[in-house]
């Protein structure tokens, strides 16, 4: 008993193209999708529009330079100061 490939379609003229186009469909929904994330994570604007990544680097820098390091009794790191 012989087994019979089934006889596959070549492509019309007419879909040589459609190929491509989906390929640039999904490149640009991809970088669409990679600039989003990458601006909600790591963008630099104004306080309101700043990433995720780039504000708790902001606040731990601040929280750092904040440290007075002769103040044992500092309690709060948004101002630099040391009570008496």
């Amino acid at each position: 008993m012989l087994l019979r490939t089934p006889n596959l379609k070549k492509a019309t003229p007419n879909n040589k193209g459609q190929i491509l186009v989906e390929y640039l469909l999904l490149l640009v929904i991809a970088i669409a999708c990679a600039t989003l994330i990458t601006k909600g994570l790591v963008g630099r604007g104004d306080d309101a529009n700043r990433g995720i990544i780039v504000k708790q680097w902001d606040k731990i820098i601040r929280i750092l330079g904040n440290d007075v390091p002769d103040c044992a009794k500092q309690k709060d790191f948004k101002t630099a100061n040391c009570p008496p």
